[in-house]
């Protein structure tokens, strides 16, 4: 059975967090873009992190850290050895911590990836947050743990205080785009009707939504509805009752595009 690779990490406000230490001796072929509602958080330790996030073609080098936003297109490219740490992050987590002050880090979130690398990497306490980070991943999996990682995160998080007149893509526009994307679902949302949900012509949305996600929004749909697909198909579900649940024609169309979206990694 064709299948996408499905990122699936559980996370909620009980669980909000999770960790991967990630080596490879090299790593080839071109994956397909990765989209989902959760934050990811990258610290490179060795070697070069080759990726696109966007528009932006990323070259993360050794003491970098990165925050990829929810929902933002993000894939890796080829690329040779490299150690790294993913904690993988729920917003509404942050969200629900943060309370008021989630306007600094939606400000953050609504930065182009570019600006947003910059700003990280020139925070004064960078190494101390990388350091305690790595130690904390490197530990044994246990609630503790992962209580202290937590906090690291949080503590990360409280010390970036963009200014609000940082540099967007287009101002207000990732905004304006928040409720066409909490809007996606199963059941898929029409490229007109999601121009209207924005006040803005057809024409006019689609190059401000390229120009903030680097993707059509056709293929950005379809791509969330692909990786719900293929998280049914990995939970147990037919190839039928997947295409039926996340609104494709046919378990053979919903087939082709998984081979197809398989062929790009």
């Amino acid at each position: 059975m064709p299948q996408v690779e499905f990122f699936d990490w559980k996370l909620n406000i009980e669980h909000p967090i999770s960790v991967q230490n990630i080596a490879v001796t090299r790593f080839s072929g071109t994956p397909h873009f990765d989209i989902h509602s959760a934050l990811h958080l990258l610290i490179v330790n060795r070697g070069v992190h080759y990726g696109r996030c966007g528009n932006w073609q990323q070259e993360l080098r050794a003491g970098d850290i990165f925050l990829s936003a929810p929902w933002e297109p993000h894939c890796s490219l080829p690329g040779e050895s490299k150690s790294m740490v993913l904690i993988n992050i729920s917003p509404d987590a942050v969200k629900n911590f943060f309370f008021a002050g989630y306007g600094k880090i939606e400000i953050l979130l609504a930065m182009p990836p570019e600006k947003r690398f910059e700003y990280l990497n020139s925070l004064p306490e960078k190494k101390h947050h990388i350091d305690l980070l790595n130690t904390l991943a490197g530990e044994s999996a246990a609630p503790a743990r992962d209580v202290k990682l937590w906090h690291a995160v949080l503590a990360l998080l409280l010390d970036c205080d963009p200014p609000e007149d940082a540099q967007y893509v287009d101002p207000g526009t990732r905004y304006r785009f928040s409720g066409v994307l909490q809007k996606l679902s199963n059941k898929g949302l029409a490229l007109e009707d999601a121009a209207r949900l924005c006040n803005l012509s057809v024409s006019r949305f689609s190059a401000l939504f390229k120009s903030c996600f680097g993707l059509s929004y056709a293929r950005y749909e379809r791509l969330f509805r692909l990786n719900g697909a293929a998280g049914a198909l990995s939970r147990g579900a037919t190839l039928k009752e997947a295409a039926a649940g996340w609104g494709f024609c046919d378990k053979s169309h919903l087939a082709r595009l998984l081979k197809a979206q398989k062929s790009q990694r």
